[in-house]
């Protein structure tokens, strides 16, 4: 298994289920990643602002998923593949 801290931006296609966002889809450089499953969802306050905790996975890799509520600005914190 391979780990890796990315924090870098990207964008990220979010669907709403109830009042609860999910994301969906992302895009890292130039590539979609397609989210198969939300394992895990958590926050933490980074003084004003809330930042919201995605751990999502696909077929092949699990990430982390970041958004702030302050700025707006999804990031992608960790990347993590299963071979």
């Amino acid at each position: 298994m391979s780990y890796e801290k990315i924090e870098q931006p990207v964008e990220v296609l979010v669907a709403f289920r109830g009042e609860r966002p999910e994301p969906m889809v992302f895009k890292w450089g130039n590539r979609y990643y397609q989210v198969q499953k939300v394992n895990l969802v958590h926050a933490e306050r980074l003084g004003r602002e809330k930042v919201y905790y995605f751990s999502v996975s696909d077929e092949a890799n699990a990430y982390r998923l970041s958004f702030r509520t302050e700025s707006l600005i999804w990031r992608l914190e960790e990347w993590c593949a299963f071979t």
